[in-house]
């Protein structure tokens, strides 16, 4: 770092009620790792602003020493080692509003869903969440978020009322459709590219009552019971579903019924009744006898002890696309890749069914991420726990797949590595470098994904 770039941090951090890590100092280390342990991103320095104030501080002085400013709540998608960057942890904002009669969230940029979906319990209402309680309410909004909610009422994006943000310029701002409809487009899915969020608002939906859970099955029913997943999804569009595959470790932590075993696993969530619930997860269980079934009524502010995903950053190497394929020859091919992958250490492979509310039309030319219309979003993930795993070895039959059935068109929040050009039409991706270009001019916001690539 020059000498330049050193003492205008310096004045910086004189200048914050909140604080700024730099490199070499005991706390830096901590403060820039992201949730992909893996990832060596080794920013110019980490700010926690207090307030709006220390935000507006941070991009001028950014601004002045020929530095970038980034944002990472909690660091998920982080892809750069933001070299010449300084890294906002925007924790401090931590706001959570629930209007019950106006059927809106309001939350700081700095809350995840856990809390948020504590505070709706008792509401009767939901908000579009991920899965993961860990994962932050604002970054998942603006990256066009999947939620099991989303076949019902649309992608998390599509949910966003409004955003507080603070521009490149300093320019504090609230964007609304009515503000700044190209912006508050842009920012529908575009991820964190047009200023620095501080605090959004989403729509919420109301739900009475909600039945879920996951059901577990051995390896050898996985083509059928998977095929009957698929099915599921195409006659009841409104039915969330999460159809996978995973291989679990052979240590003495893991539940004697599935150490050292490859399950297929379904995740099904229904806003409903438990009768209409369980006539639904009947047609899976007609296939198969699971080995696990953790189906239930549940509230809203249970959905993270439902989903039971792992909370912990980890190293791990991921992988995203959109496939356009959904039939029985389909889930054999599947099975076949992922058992491929599992012996060279891939351990887990979802499948977020769409269709339903996530490819209609409807309210789409309002936000970035628009109808989809891949009938699922593939993920999947090799933890990196030994250094004799390679990953690419490990992904490449389900990057072999996905050449096969990949689509254009999906949601940047289930990307793996890439950019908006990856899942967005030529289209859209020259409208959002518009909308940059017109509130960033030169370029001091960066985001995890490039809109294009370099």
């Amino acid at each position: 770092m020059t000498d330049a770039r050193a003492t205008a941090l310096e004045d910086l951090r004189s200048n914050l009620t909140g604080t700024l890590v730099l490199p070499g100092e005991p706390e830096y280390d901590t403060a820039r790792s992201p949730w992909n342990l893996s990832v060596d991103q080794r920013p110019a320095a980490v700010a926690t602003p207090a307030d709006v104030a220390d935000v507006q501080a941070i991009l001028a002085a950014a601004t002045a020493a020929g530095l970038g400013v980034t944002t990472q709540p909690n660091g998920h998608g982080a892809t750069d080692d933001l070299e010449g960057v300084v890294l906002i942890r925007p924790s401090a904002f931590d706001e959570i509003t629930v209007d019950v009669e106006g059927r809106t969230l309001r939350v700081g940029a700095g809350v995840n869903w856990g809390p948020a979906l504590q505070a709706l319990d008792g509401t009767g209402l939901i908000g579009l969440a991920g899965s993961n309680p860990e994962v932050n309410v604002v970054g998942l909004a603006l990256n066009g978020g999947h939620s099991m909610f989303s076949r019902r009422h649309g992608l998390t994006a599509r949910s966003i009322v409004a955003v507080d943000l603070v521009e490149a310029s300093g320019t504090v701002r609230r964007v609304d459709d009515t503000d700044d409809a190209e912006l508050i487009w842009a920012l529908r899915g575009g991820g964190g590219h047009f200023g620095v969020v501080t605090a959004i608002e989403l729509e919420l939906f109301p739900a009475d009552a909600i039945f879920g859970g996951s059901l577990v099955f051995p390896s050898e029913a996985a083509v059928p019971v998977i095929s009957a997943a698929f099915a599921l999804a195409r006659e009841v569009p409104e039915l969330g579903l999460d159809i996978g595959m995973m291989k679990f470790p052979d240590l003495p932590v893991m539940p004697p019924h599935l150490r050292g075993r490859v399950v297929a696993s379904i995740g099904l969530v229904h806003l409903g009744d438990e009768a209409t619930g369980r006539a639904y997860a009947d047609r899976l269980l007609a296939v198969a006898e699971p080995i696990a079934n953790s189906l239930t009524t549940f509230t809203i502010g249970q959905l993270a002890a439902v989903a039971a995903e792992p909370t912990d950053p980890m190293p791990t190497a991921d992988f995203g696309a959109s496939i356009g394929s959904d039939d029985d020859a389909f889930a054999a091919e599947l099975v076949e890749a992922f058992l491929a992958g599992a012996e060279r250490g891939l351990m887990r492979c979802g499948l977020r069914a769409m269709g339903g509310a996530t490819a209609e039309e409807l309210g789409s030319e309002l936000s970035a991420v628009g109808a989809i219309r891949a009938p699922l979003l593939l993920s999947a993930g090799v933890l990196l726990v030994s250094p004799d795993i390679d990953p690419v070895a490990a992904l490449q039959p389900l990057h072999d797949l996905a050449d096969r059935h990949g689509v254009l068109g999906g949601v940047p929040s289930m990307l793996g590595a890439g950019t908006l050009a990856d899942v967005y039409e030529p289209a859209v991706v020259d409208r959002l470098a518009a909308v940059k270009q017109r509130v960033d001019p030169g370029g001091l916001i960066r985001s995890n994904r490039a809109i294009r690539p370099a």
